[in-house]
């Protein structure tokens, strides 16, 4: 007989080999019947690419509620999409993000780590990056917060589920471009971040939210997103690519990236704490 753990890492397994697999399906027909070249590397152009991030959300959708409604019906902690607060806690993680995002820009410019070269603005590839950004956020936190850290959580516990879930997070970004060693651990800190806001809110929308905003605002302030280049509003030099600065990978290549989340972490577990002695208070209150 399998035993609970067997079973569990057996779902979670076959939950990730069923998402590739219709990601290849799916994403193949479309690449096909759109015509997109594939000699050598696959290249999308920005409305291209905004449907691939789409068709993916979609089917990050379909296999994770194929996979809760199917394989797993526990209803003791919830996926995450379904709150009564969803538009505020999107917007203060959206918030926490491009404050994030705009706070790192303007001390690289006065240290004169980086420097603007252009500002220009494409409404078309504006909008594109917008629902791309949107839909990546979604997708990643359904899948790494709202179905895989459930369900280890279901199985394990909090702490446990926290940091295998950013583990294997960092493990999935591993093939980005320009990858560098403080890109590696930041992507680790950066997965336990948003795993805390999951835990915190026992909701997927603000770390939905401050994912899309770190992404969105990072791009468009001249960064790399993960080692990945894209349209951005305003275009930047770099003196040196440099762990302060976060070169080719991106601001989260950058210490100040980690430094942020740290604080933000440290931040959270304080209103965490708080909000438990008052919930304590209250019950103590009552008896």
């Amino acid at each position: 007989m399998m035993t609970q753990q067997t079973q569990v890492w057996g779902s979670i397994f076959f939950f990730f080999l069923t998402y590739i697999c219709a990601e290849i399906v799916i994403q193949g027909i479309y690449i096909i019947l759109a015509d997109i070249p594939l000699d050598g590397d696959l290249v999308f152009s920005e409305p291209e690419f905004l449907v691939t991030t789409v068709l993916s959300a979609i089917i990050a959708s379909v296999v994770v509620y194929l996979f809760v409604k199917v394989n797993d019906t526990n209803p003791s902690i919830k996926v995450g999409l379904t709150a009564n607060n969803k538009c505020r806690d999107f917007i203060i993680g959206t918030v926490i993000g491009g404050a994030v995002m705009a706070s790192g820009f303007s001390i690289l410019i006065m240290l004169g780590e980086i420097s603007i070269e252009s500002i220009s603005i494409n409404s078309l590839d504006l909008l594109c990056s917008l629902v791309v950004f949107l839909a990546v956020a979604y997708s990643e936190e359904l899948i790494f917060r709202g179905f895989l850290m459930r369900k280890l959580q279901l199985r394990y516990n909090a702490k446990f589920a926290l940091i295998a879930s950013s583990i294997i997070f960092t493990i999935v970004h591993l093939g980005n471009d320009n990858l560098s060693i403080m890109g590696v651990f930041d992507l680790f800190v950066a997965g336990f971040m948003l795993g805390a806001f999951f835990l915190y809110t026992k909701n997927l929308w603000m770390a939905i939210g401050l994912h899309f905003g770190w992404n969105f605002f990072q791009t468009h302030l001249g960064f790399n997103v993960s080692g990945t280049d894209t349209y951005s509003i305003v275009e930047i030099s770099m003196t040196q690519e440099n762990l302060l600065n976060g070169g080719a990978f991106g601001f989260e290549g950058s210490f100040l990236s980690t430094l942020a989340q740290v604080i933000i972490l440290v931040t959270l577990f304080v209103l965490y704490r708080d909000r438990l002695a008052s919930n304590h208070r209250n019950v103590t209150s009552t008896l």
